[in-house]
Protein backbone atom coordinates (compact mmCIF):
# COMPACT_ATOMS: atom_id res chain seq x y z
CA UNK A 1 0.00 0.00 0.00
CA UNK A 2 1.42 3.56 -0.77
CA UNK A 3 1.65 6.20 2.19
CA UNK A 4 -1.40 7.78 0.62
CA UNK A 5 -3.26 4.76 1.04
CA UNK A 6 -2.02 3.97 4.95
CA UNK A 7 -2.93 7.68 6.18
CA UNK A 8 -6.62 6.59 4.31
CA UNK A 9 -6.66 3.62 6.17
CA UNK A 10 -5.35 4.62 9.56
CA UNK A 11 -8.71 7.30 9.62
CA UNK A 12 -10.62 5.29 8.25
CA UNK A 13 -13.24 4.82 11.05
CA UNK A 14 -12.53 1.63 13.54
CA UNK A 15 -15.29 1.75 16.24
CA UNK A 16 -15.14 -1.12 19.23
CA UNK A 17 -17.87 -3.62 18.55
CA UNK A 18 -15.91 -6.65 20.11
CA UNK A 19 -15.25 -5.28 24.26
CA UNK A 20 -15.29 -9.26 25.98
CA UNK A 21 -11.97 -9.13 27.48
CA UNK A 22 -9.90 -7.36 24.40
CA UNK A 23 -11.17 -4.26 22.19
CA UNK A 24 -11.83 -5.83 18.44
CA UNK A 25 -13.72 -4.32 15.90
CA UNK A 26 -14.94 -7.99 15.45
CA UNK A 27 -15.55 -10.51 17.77
CA UNK A 28 -12.74 -13.79 17.40
CA UNK A 29 -15.00 -16.04 15.92
CA UNK A 30 -15.20 -13.54 13.10
CA UNK A 31 -11.92 -13.01 12.60
CA UNK A 32 -10.95 -16.91 12.61
CA UNK A 33 -13.56 -17.23 9.38
CA UNK A 34 -12.09 -14.28 7.64
CA UNK A 35 -8.64 -14.97 7.98
CA UNK A 36 -9.10 -19.30 7.91
CA UNK A 37 -7.65 -18.78 3.82
CA UNK A 38 -5.05 -16.53 4.68
CA UNK A 39 -3.71 -19.60 7.75
CA UNK A 40 -4.04 -22.42 4.97
CA UNK A 41 -1.53 -20.08 2.27
CA UNK A 42 0.54 -19.31 5.75
CA UNK A 43 1.08 -22.78 5.96
CA UNK A 44 -0.41 -23.26 9.15
CA UNK A 45 -0.99 -27.16 9.20
CA UNK A 46 -2.80 -27.48 12.78
CA UNK A 47 -4.09 -25.46 15.50
CA UNK A 48 -4.04 -26.68 19.32
CA UNK A 49 -5.62 -26.07 22.54
CA UNK A 50 -2.42 -26.74 25.11
CA UNK A 51 -3.96 -24.77 28.14
CA UNK A 52 -5.39 -28.05 29.14
CA UNK A 53 -1.93 -29.82 29.93
CA UNK A 54 -1.90 -27.32 33.05
CA UNK A 55 -4.46 -26.79 35.77
CA UNK A 56 -5.09 -23.03 35.64
CA UNK A 57 -8.36 -23.31 32.94
CA UNK A 58 -6.79 -20.51 30.87
CA UNK A 59 -7.14 -20.99 26.83
CA UNK A 60 -3.89 -21.24 25.20
CA UNK A 61 -3.29 -22.48 21.75
CA UNK A 62 -0.26 -23.10 19.50
CA UNK A 63 -0.51 -22.50 15.54
CA UNK A 64 2.05 -25.40 13.89
CA UNK A 65 3.64 -23.64 10.55
CA UNK A 66 6.77 -26.36 9.56
CA UNK A 67 7.56 -24.06 7.42
CA UNK A 68 8.56 -21.25 8.87
CA UNK A 69 11.32 -19.11 8.11
CA UNK A 70 11.21 -17.86 12.12
CA UNK A 71 9.53 -19.69 14.71
CA UNK A 72 6.91 -22.88 13.42
CA UNK A 73 5.05 -22.78 16.49
CA UNK A 74 2.95 -19.31 17.37
CA UNK A 75 1.14 -18.81 20.78
CA UNK A 76 -2.51 -17.03 21.14
CA UNK A 77 -4.05 -16.86 25.03
CA UNK A 78 -7.58 -15.25 25.57
CA UNK A 79 -10.19 -15.23 28.09
CA UNK A 80 -12.10 -17.68 25.60
CA UNK A 81 -11.22 -20.35 23.49
CA UNK A 82 -11.85 -18.26 20.23
CA UNK A 83 -10.43 -15.64 21.30
CA UNK A 84 -7.33 -18.13 22.13
CA UNK A 85 -7.18 -19.15 19.05
CA UNK A 86 -7.79 -16.41 17.19
CA UNK A 87 -4.37 -14.84 18.67
CA UNK A 88 -2.22 -18.25 17.81
CA UNK A 89 -3.75 -18.20 14.63
CA UNK A 90 -2.75 -14.42 14.38
CA UNK A 91 0.51 -14.15 15.54
CA UNK A 92 1.51 -17.22 12.81
CA UNK A 93 0.02 -14.92 9.80
CA UNK A 94 2.03 -11.71 11.01
CA UNK A 95 5.19 -13.33 11.02
CA UNK A 96 4.42 -15.10 7.59
CA UNK A 97 3.86 -11.65 6.37
CA UNK A 98 6.57 -10.81 8.40
CA UNK A 99 9.15 -13.16 6.40
CA UNK A 100 8.32 -12.73 2.81
CA UNK A 101 10.40 -10.62 1.18
CA UNK A 102 7.41 -7.93 -1.01
CA UNK A 103 8.82 -4.13 -0.22
CA UNK A 104 10.75 -2.01 -2.65
CA UNK A 105 14.05 -1.97 -0.85
CA UNK A 106 16.61 0.82 -1.18
CA UNK A 107 20.05 0.57 -0.80
CA UNK A 108 21.89 3.34 1.14
CA UNK A 109 23.13 4.98 3.81
CA UNK A 110 21.98 6.97 6.45
CA UNK A 111 23.96 9.83 5.78
CA UNK A 112 23.24 9.86 2.11
CA UNK A 113 19.59 9.71 2.68
CA UNK A 114 19.70 12.50 4.84
CA UNK A 115 21.94 14.76 3.34
CA UNK A 116 19.62 14.18 -0.37
CA UNK A 117 16.41 15.93 1.69
CA UNK A 118 15.03 12.54 2.35
CA UNK A 119 14.23 11.50 6.01
CA UNK A 120 15.28 8.02 7.65
CA UNK A 121 14.26 6.88 10.91
CA UNK A 122 15.95 8.26 14.16
CA UNK A 123 18.92 5.72 14.10
CA UNK A 124 20.54 7.13 17.48
CA UNK A 125 17.60 6.26 19.25
CA UNK A 126 17.14 2.53 18.23
CA UNK A 127 17.83 -0.85 19.54
CA UNK A 128 21.33 -1.80 17.93
CA UNK A 129 22.36 -4.93 17.57
CA UNK A 130 25.74 -6.08 19.73
CA UNK A 131 27.06 -7.98 16.45
CA UNK A 132 28.08 -4.96 14.34
CA UNK A 133 28.32 -1.01 15.39
CA UNK A 134 26.07 0.90 13.38
CA UNK A 135 27.91 3.87 10.94
CA UNK A 136 26.01 6.57 9.58
CA UNK A 137 28.11 5.52 6.24
CA UNK A 138 27.29 1.89 6.42
CA UNK A 139 25.08 0.65 3.57
CA UNK A 140 21.72 -1.07 5.02
CA UNK A 141 19.21 -1.91 3.03
CA UNK A 142 15.74 0.63 3.87
CA UNK A 143 11.65 0.25 3.10
CA UNK A 144 9.69 3.27 3.48
CA UNK A 145 6.78 3.54 6.19
CA UNK A 146 5.01 6.46 7.43
CA UNK A 147 6.17 8.63 10.32
CA UNK A 148 2.35 8.97 12.25
CA UNK A 149 3.49 11.75 14.41
CA UNK A 150 3.57 14.27 11.26
CA UNK A 151 2.53 11.78 8.36
CA UNK A 152 5.15 12.35 6.65
CA UNK A 153 7.03 9.74 4.96
CA UNK A 154 10.68 8.08 6.71
CA UNK A 155 12.78 5.43 5.91
CA UNK A 156 13.30 2.86 8.00
CA UNK A 157 16.15 -0.06 8.17
CA UNK A 158 14.83 -3.21 6.58
CA UNK A 159 16.02 -5.23 9.37
CA UNK A 160 14.65 -4.24 11.87
CA UNK A 161 11.18 -4.94 9.79
CA UNK A 162 11.76 -8.41 8.29
CA UNK A 163 11.50 -11.52 10.44
CA UNK A 164 13.31 -13.87 8.02
CA UNK A 165 15.80 -15.33 10.39
CA UNK A 166 17.35 -17.01 7.36
CA UNK A 167 20.80 -16.77 6.18
CA UNK A 168 22.98 -15.31 4.61
CA UNK A 169 21.49 -11.57 5.42
CA UNK A 170 22.74 -8.74 3.41
CA UNK A 171 26.06 -6.85 3.60
CA UNK A 172 25.80 -3.93 6.55
CA UNK A 173 23.25 -6.07 8.37
CA UNK A 174 23.34 -6.58 12.01
CA UNK A 175 23.25 -2.78 12.63
CA UNK A 176 20.02 -3.04 14.23
CA UNK A 177 18.19 -5.75 16.32
CA UNK A 178 15.94 -8.18 14.95
CA UNK A 179 12.90 -9.28 15.62
CA UNK A 180 9.37 -9.16 15.90
CA UNK A 181 8.81 -6.70 18.79
CA UNK A 182 5.76 -3.99 17.00
CA UNK A 183 5.06 -6.67 14.64
CA UNK A 184 0.81 -7.17 14.38
CA UNK A 185 -1.92 -7.70 12.91
CA UNK A 186 -5.82 -6.33 13.15
CA UNK A 187 -9.07 -6.81 11.47
CA UNK A 188 -8.65 -2.67 10.51
CA UNK A 189 -5.11 -0.66 10.31
CA UNK A 190 -6.14 1.57 13.30
CA UNK A 191 -6.41 -2.11 15.12
CA UNK A 192 -3.39 -3.75 13.77
CA UNK A 193 -1.18 -0.34 14.67
CA UNK A 194 -2.67 -0.10 18.08
CA UNK A 195 -1.63 -3.66 19.29
CA UNK A 196 2.23 -2.60 17.64
CA UNK A 197 2.10 0.27 20.07
CA UNK A 198 1.08 -1.09 23.31
CA UNK A 199 3.72 -3.80 22.28
CA UNK A 200 6.59 -1.53 21.85
CA UNK A 201 5.47 0.40 24.87
CA UNK A 202 5.00 -2.79 26.64
CA UNK A 203 8.72 -3.78 26.05
CA UNK A 204 10.01 -0.47 26.95
CA UNK A 205 8.37 -0.36 30.31
CA UNK A 206 9.94 -3.81 31.24
CA UNK A 207 13.66 -2.71 30.62
CA UNK A 208 12.94 0.67 32.40
CA UNK A 209 11.13 -1.33 35.54
CA UNK A 210 14.12 -3.83 36.05
CA UNK A 211 16.44 -0.99 36.52
CA UNK A 212 14.61 0.49 39.38
CA UNK A 213 15.84 0.26 42.70
CA UNK A 214 14.73 -2.65 44.89
CA UNK A 215 12.74 -0.74 46.78
CA UNK A 216 10.91 1.13 44.52
CA UNK A 217 10.07 -2.02 42.22
CA UNK A 218 8.92 -3.07 45.79
CA UNK A 219 6.04 -0.50 45.83
CA UNK A 220 4.91 -1.81 42.60
CA UNK A 221 3.22 -4.36 43.67
CA UNK A 222 -0.59 -4.33 42.99
CA UNK A 223 -2.96 -5.57 45.91
CA UNK A 224 -5.05 -8.31 43.95
CA UNK A 225 -7.62 -7.32 46.00
CA UNK A 226 -8.48 -4.08 44.89
CA UNK A 227 -8.75 -6.41 40.92
CA UNK A 228 -12.55 -5.14 40.89
CA UNK A 229 -13.44 -5.90 37.41
CA UNK A 230 -14.66 -9.07 37.15
CA UNK A 231 -13.17 -11.20 34.23
CA UNK A 232 -9.91 -9.89 35.58
CA UNK A 233 -11.00 -11.30 39.07
CA UNK A 234 -12.36 -14.15 37.79
CA UNK A 235 -8.87 -15.27 36.34
CA UNK A 236 -7.08 -14.23 39.17
CA UNK A 237 -9.51 -16.35 41.33
CA UNK A 238 -8.16 -19.42 38.47
CA UNK A 239 -4.61 -19.43 39.91
CA UNK A 240 -5.60 -19.07 43.67
CA UNK A 241 -8.27 -22.17 42.91
CA UNK A 242 -4.75 -23.96 41.87
CA UNK A 243 -2.82 -23.21 44.41
CA UNK A 244 -0.39 -20.98 42.13
CA UNK A 245 0.66 -17.55 43.47
CA UNK A 246 -0.21 -14.79 41.20
CA UNK A 247 2.55 -11.70 42.12
CA UNK A 248 1.24 -8.20 40.04
CA UNK A 249 3.45 -5.55 39.71
CA UNK A 250 2.07 -2.48 37.69
CA UNK A 251 5.19 -1.72 35.54
CA UNK A 252 3.47 1.18 33.85
CA UNK A 253 6.27 3.68 32.69
CA UNK A 254 6.86 7.38 32.65
CA UNK A 255 4.55 7.44 29.44
CA UNK A 256 1.43 6.16 32.23
CA UNK A 257 0.55 3.94 29.05
CA UNK A 258 -1.20 0.74 32.01
CA UNK A 259 1.23 -1.99 32.00
CA UNK A 260 1.21 -5.06 34.30
CA UNK A 261 3.41 -8.25 34.65
CA UNK A 262 2.09 -11.12 36.88
CA UNK A 263 4.46 -14.33 37.77
CA UNK A 264 2.93 -17.42 38.55
CA UNK A 265 4.73 -19.04 41.68
CA UNK A 266 4.47 -22.70 42.29
CA UNK A 267 4.88 -22.29 46.30
CA UNK A 268 4.52 -25.89 47.45
CA UNK A 269 5.78 -27.09 43.65
CA UNK A 270 6.84 -31.07 44.94
CA UNK A 271 10.21 -32.08 43.55
CA UNK A 272 9.19 -34.79 41.72
CA UNK A 273 7.28 -33.15 39.37
CA UNK A 274 8.36 -29.22 39.70
CA UNK A 275 6.45 -26.60 37.69
CA UNK A 276 7.81 -23.58 35.95
CA UNK A 277 7.26 -19.90 37.70
CA UNK A 278 6.56 -17.94 34.34
CA UNK A 279 6.26 -14.41 33.85
CA UNK A 280 3.51 -12.68 31.08
CA UNK A 281 2.96 -8.42 30.77
CA UNK A 282 0.54 -6.13 29.15
CA UNK A 283 -0.44 -3.03 27.67
CA UNK A 284 -2.95 -0.85 26.59
CA UNK A 285 -4.63 2.34 27.22
CA UNK A 286 -7.45 0.57 29.47
CA UNK A 287 -6.12 -0.77 32.98
CA UNK A 288 -8.40 -3.48 32.52
CA UNK A 289 -7.32 -5.34 29.46
CA UNK A 290 -3.65 -4.43 30.07
CA UNK A 291 -4.28 -6.66 32.96
CA UNK A 292 -5.86 -9.25 31.75
CA UNK A 293 -3.36 -9.72 29.18
CA UNK A 294 -0.98 -10.06 31.45
CA UNK A 295 -2.91 -12.90 33.66
CA UNK A 296 -3.34 -14.67 30.23
CA UNK A 297 0.19 -14.03 28.75
CA UNK A 298 1.56 -15.57 32.11
CA UNK A 299 -0.68 -18.89 31.80
CA UNK A 300 0.61 -19.24 27.88
CA UNK A 301 3.98 -18.72 29.59
CA UNK A 302 3.42 -21.88 31.55
CA UNK A 303 1.27 -23.81 28.94
CA UNK A 304 4.56 -23.40 26.34
CA UNK A 305 7.06 -24.83 29.33
CA UNK A 306 4.59 -27.47 30.04
CA UNK A 307 3.97 -28.28 26.40
CA UNK A 308 7.74 -28.03 25.25
CA UNK A 309 6.76 -26.89 21.37
CA UNK A 310 8.26 -23.79 21.76
CA UNK A 311 11.39 -23.36 19.14
CA UNK A 312 12.53 -20.39 20.59
CA UNK A 313 12.84 -21.78 24.60
CA UNK A 314 16.60 -23.36 24.63
CA UNK A 315 18.18 -25.56 27.51
CA UNK A 316 18.96 -22.56 29.34
CA UNK A 317 15.57 -20.78 29.42
CA UNK A 318 14.74 -24.49 30.63
CA UNK A 319 17.03 -23.98 33.36
CA UNK A 320 15.48 -20.87 34.50
CA UNK A 321 12.09 -21.56 34.61
CA UNK A 322 12.83 -24.59 36.71
CA UNK A 323 15.73 -23.24 38.75
CA UNK A 324 15.00 -23.74 42.66
CA UNK A 325 17.13 -20.79 43.75
CA UNK A 326 15.22 -18.70 41.78
CA UNK A 327 11.74 -19.96 42.76
CA UNK A 328 12.45 -19.68 46.50
CA UNK A 329 13.66 -16.09 45.95
CA UNK A 330 10.51 -15.26 43.79
CA UNK A 331 8.00 -17.60 46.58
CA UNK A 332 9.15 -15.00 49.29
CA UNK A 333 8.03 -11.98 47.48
CA UNK A 334 4.69 -13.63 48.47
CA UNK A 335 4.96 -13.09 51.68
CA UNK A 336 5.48 -8.68 50.91
CA UNK A 337 2.72 -6.25 51.44
CA UNK A 338 1.32 -5.18 48.24
CA UNK A 339 0.45 -1.58 48.55
CA UNK A 340 -0.45 -0.33 45.10
CA UNK A 341 -4.57 -0.51 44.16
CA UNK A 342 -5.35 -1.37 40.95
CA UNK A 343 -7.14 1.96 40.49
CA UNK A 344 -4.04 4.06 41.11
CA UNK A 345 -3.63 3.91 37.58
CA UNK A 346 -5.17 7.06 35.37
CA UNK A 347 -6.29 4.81 32.36
CA UNK A 348 -8.10 5.87 28.81
CA UNK A 349 -11.41 4.35 27.52
CA UNK A 350 -12.33 5.25 23.86
CA UNK A 351 -15.15 3.79 21.76
CA UNK A 352 -12.98 3.51 18.59
CA UNK A 353 -9.22 2.21 17.57
CA UNK A 354 -8.58 5.54 15.87
CA UNK A 355 -9.05 7.32 19.52
CA UNK A 356 -6.65 5.06 21.47
CA UNK A 357 -4.00 5.34 18.09
CA UNK A 358 -4.82 9.29 18.54
CA UNK A 359 -4.04 8.88 22.52
CA UNK A 360 -1.29 6.71 22.23
CA UNK A 361 0.96 8.85 19.50
CA UNK A 362 0.29 12.26 21.62
CA UNK A 363 1.41 10.28 25.12
CA UNK A 364 4.47 9.75 22.47
CA UNK A 365 5.22 13.11 21.25
CA UNK A 366 4.05 14.48 25.22
CA UNK A 367 7.14 12.62 26.27
CA UNK A 368 9.91 13.89 23.33
CA UNK A 369 9.66 11.41 21.20
CA UNK A 370 9.63 12.23 17.68
CA UNK A 371 8.95 9.44 15.66
CA UNK A 372 6.60 6.19 15.64
CA UNK A 373 7.19 4.59 12.21
CA UNK A 374 4.66 2.15 10.52
CA UNK A 375 5.54 -0.12 7.86
CA UNK A 376 2.88 -1.78 5.76
CA UNK A 377 3.29 -5.05 5.25
CA UNK A 378 -0.21 -6.21 4.01
CA UNK A 379 -0.51 -8.57 0.92
CA UNK A 380 -2.93 -6.73 -1.17
CA UNK A 381 -4.24 -10.30 -2.62
CA UNK A 382 -5.59 -11.14 1.32
CA UNK A 383 -5.86 -7.49 2.45
CA UNK A 384 -5.75 -8.82 5.83
CA UNK A 385 -3.87 -5.27 7.78
CA UNK A 386 -0.31 -6.36 9.12
CA UNK A 387 1.90 -3.66 9.87
CA UNK A 388 5.67 -3.31 11.96
CA UNK A 389 6.05 -0.13 14.29
CA UNK A 390 9.24 1.08 15.04
CA UNK A 391 9.40 4.04 18.06
CA UNK A 392 13.42 5.03 18.24
CA UNK A 393 13.76 5.50 21.78
CA UNK A 394 11.68 2.69 23.45
CA UNK A 395 14.27 0.06 24.07
CA UNK A 396 13.56 -3.69 24.08
CA UNK A 397 15.65 -7.34 24.70
CA UNK A 398 14.74 -9.95 22.00
CA UNK A 399 14.57 -12.85 24.56
CA UNK A 400 11.24 -10.97 26.08
CA UNK A 401 9.57 -11.38 22.60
Amino acid sequence: MNLNGIRTSLHRPSPKAFRDGTDRSVSPEETLARVAPIARAAGVTRVGGVGGLDRIGIPVYCAFRPDSRNLAVSQGKGTTRPAARASAVMEAIELWHAERHRLPVRYDTAERLAGSGERPADVAGMVKCPCHEFAPDRLLRWVRGLEMLEEEPVWVPYESVHCDWRLPTAYGEHSFQNGSNGLASGNTMAEAVVHALCEVIERDSIVRFDRLAPEASAARRVDPATVDDPECHRLIGLFEQAGIELIIWDMTSELGVPTYSCVAVEVDSPWYRPLPQTQGSGTHPLRRIALLRAITETAQARAAVIAGSRDDIFDERYELYFDGSARDRVAAEVTVSATRSFHDLRDADHGTANEDLAWLLGVLAGHGHRQAAVVDLTDPAYGLPVVKVVVPGLEWRPWEE
